[in-house]
């Protein structure tokens, strides 16, 4: 009997694994498919005018805001989430060509690489060294509604050091956030779709805020 109900476990053990991995695998599906579609959006890009960039701007920000706030928006994740891809892709376009053209593409390449391998630490710490991050959320999403608030007062204020400081906090904020989300993903509790948008927001907020500072420390 013991041996039988060993051997169950075993099974199950082995059925929850395979499921796991399948899960994980589907994550990064997500993921490389939302940069696919970020990537459409950047090449687009190009194209837009500068008089749409600002109602672009706002657009975005409401889509952000009312994910964040109301309830029954969050029901047209799919939906929301390859508007929010696209917009934001249309809107980096003239950001990542000013850094270019700023710091020249080495620097540029360099600081996207250094990004790269911030995002990656930070989700080696959530997933192999934390063992349970569930407490960070509530105090990353505080953060992220007052980094959001503080970015809408810098609109108004024209002042170096305190465009830098946001972009610091921001920096911090995603790096939290990409370690709080693979210590979701090692304890379970995650949709594949919902986790690759997450990661593929993540990292590309901690390559325009590492592409930020480099572009400010420059000048």
């Amino acid at each position: 009997m013991s041996q039988t109900y060993n051997n169950a476990q075993h099974v199950n053990r082995k059925h929850q694994e395979k499921g796991q991995s399948h899960a994980y695998g589907k994550v990064w599906l997500y993921f490389m498919y939302y940069w696919i579609i970020f990537g459409i959006g950047c090449y687009f890009g190009q194209y837009l005018p500068m008089e749409w960039r600002r109602p672009l701007s706002i657009a975005l920000l409401v889509l952000i805001l009312a994910t964040l706030f109301i309830q029954r928006a969050r029901k047209y994740g799919l939906i929301i989430s390859h508007i929010y891809a696209i917009l934001v892709g249309l809107l980096s376009y003239a950001t990542f060509t000013t850094y270019m053209q700023n710091l020249g593409p080495e620097v540029f390449y360099k600081n996207v690489l250094l990004a790269i391998g911030a995002f990656i630490v930070f989700g080696i710490l959530g997933y192999f060294i934390i063992n349970d991050a569930s407490s960070m959320g509530k105090y990353l999403f505080v953060a992220l509604i007052a980094l959001i608030i503080a970015g809408l007062i810098g609109i108004f204020i024209n002042n170096p050091i305190y465009h830098t400081v946001i972009t610091v906090v921001g920096l911090i904020l995603f790096l939290l956030y990409t370690l709080y989300d693979f210590n979701r993903m090692k304890r379970g509790n995650f949709s594949p779709r919902e986790m690759g948008f997450n990661l593929f927001i993540n990292l590309l907020n901690i390559i325009k805020d590492v592409l930020r500072l480099a572009n400010r420390f420059k000048n």
